[in-house]
Formats: structure tokens, C-alpha cells, sequence
């Protein structure tokens, strides 16, 4: 029997990020040289994005594509074309992204919006500034929705210097994790990640498009995700057994 579809697919368009808020994981990972092209720009082929969906939507995926990752998406210049290009897609449910607002222009507001379905704006500016920002950012959007965060949560990630990670990891080790099952992620360099705390690549899951969109979903990440699902399914992996994720840390 085949398993259910992924919810999400998110795109890491570019790999750059203007911030380096030391709770972000690609800023608290201790393997600096595996993480240098996430501080040099690299571009994901803009071609590779549609291909990558038209393969999704022909397996019966209805969800919605995310055209941001552990980057900031605005960064890159083609984004506008790009998010126009994927809302074209009539299937897919929704197109959205995050960003931190730091890149936002009436111009470039004005290219985006009605071709995103929904847009995450985290503020990390200081105040004055944020509370003007954030009502000035209102008035550029009038097709597309926003949810303009003023105070962004953090959460723990494997390396955050802000939480016990590994008091968060030891009561997490127990538990089942489904976050392989959410979404398929394809990085600047075309990796596929397992989740959201793989920022790395840390599993070997290979690339798109020499790896196809159906068969990583129905190969070893079905392996590992059937692993997972088990109570204590996290032991299977040194990187999974010290995520902190799956526990309230509040």
C-alpha cells in the first residue's frame, strides 16, 4: 500500500540569508565547513522549481509549495517571476513563503502580491523601527494575505544556544517523529532533507532532479520514516536521538 503524500514542498531558492540570528540552525551548527555555500550565493535552477512540481502534481500532490527554507527568499531576484510562475499551477493548493521583511519595497511588494496565497513576515528590527515597518508593509499588500510577526518565536534547535537542547533531547528520545512525512525539501544545492533540522544534508537522501520526486518519496525516506514512526524510532540515528524537537519547551 502506498503511503500518503507530503503536505508541503519547499523550495530553498538561494542560499543566503542577510541575518545570522544565533538560534537559526544554519548559525548554531558546529560543522562550519559543510555550512560555507550557505554563506556565498548559490541559486537553485529556476527550472529545476517547475520540474520538480509538475513531477509532484502528476504523483496526485494537492498541497502547497513554499518558496523559502533557511534562507531569505527575497533575496533573490527572480523570486517575483518565480512565485508568479508556481501560483500558475491551478492544482496546488497554496504558495507562501517566510521572510524577514528586511528586503521588502513598494516595488517589490508590488511584484508579489496576488502571487503568493500567504506570506509569514518575521520583524527583528528594533523598535521604533518595527512597529513603523510593520504598518508600513501593511498598506503595500492588498491581494495577498500577511501575518506580520512582531515578536518571532525561536525554538530549539539541535545547536541552540538558547534552549537545553540536551534536556529537550533526552525527553524527546522516546517518542515517534512524522516530520519526514510532512514535506519534501529541495535545497540551494538540490539535496533533498529529511526535515526541517536537516540543514546539511545529514542523511544522504540525494539529489533532484537525479532522484526523482516519487522515487525519493517511495524509497529510502519511506526507510527512514517507517523507522521513525515507531516509539523510540529516533534511536536509529545519533542525529535524531539529539534532536530537541517534539517536546513544549516553554
Amino acid at each position: 500500500m502506498n503511503n500518503p503524500l507530503f503536505q508541503y514542498l519547499d523550495f530553498e531558492t538561494i542560499s543566503d540569508c542577510n541575518r545570522r540570528c544565533p538560534t537559526c540552525l544554519r548559525n548554531s551548527h558546529p560543522d562550519r565547513e559543510a555550512l560555507s555555500p550557505w554563506f556565498e550565493k548559490h541559486l537553485l535552477p529556476e527550472e529545476l522549481v517547475y520540474q520538480a512540481i509538475e513531477q509532484a502534481l502528476a504523483i496526485g500532490f494537492r498541497g502547497g509549495v513554499c518558496l523559502s527554507h533557511y534562507n531569505e527568499p527575497l533575496m533573490d531576484e527572480r523570486l517575483p517571476e518565480i512565485a508568479h510562475k508556481v501560483r500558475s499551477y491551478r492544482e496546488l493548493a497554496t504558495v507562501h513563503l517566510n521572510t524577514n521583511g528586511d528586503f521588502i519595497t513598494a516595488e517589490l511588494a508590488a511584484a508579489l502580491d496576488g502571487a503568493l496565497d500567504h506570506m509569514i513576515v518575521s520583524l527583528y528590527m528594533d523598535e521604533p523601527v518595527k512597529s513603523q515597518r510593520a504598518e508600513w508593509i501593511a498598506t503595500l499588500f492588498h491581494k495577498t494575505p500577511l501575518s506580520i510577526i512582531r515578536q518571532p518565536d525561536h525554538i530549539p534547535t539541535h545547536f541552540s544556544p538558547k534552549f537545553d537542547v540536551a534536556a529537550l533531547a533526552r525527553a524527546a528520545s522516546g517518542m515517534s517523529c512524522s516530520e519526514a512525512d510532512i514535506r519534501v525539501i529541495i535545497n540551494h544545492r538540490r539535496q533533498y532533507l529529511l526535515c526541517c533540522e536537516d540543514v546539511i544534508g545529514n542523511f544522504g537522501l540525494g539529489t533532484f532532479p537525479e532522484i526523482g520526486i516519487e522515487e525519493y518519496w517511495r524509497g529510502q525516506r519511506q526507510v527512514i520514516s517507517n523507522l521513525l514512526a515507531q516509539a523510540g524510532g529516533r534511536s536509529w540515528s545519533t542525529y535524531c536521538t539529539s534532536c530537541p524537537r517534539g517536546v513544549s519547551w516553554k
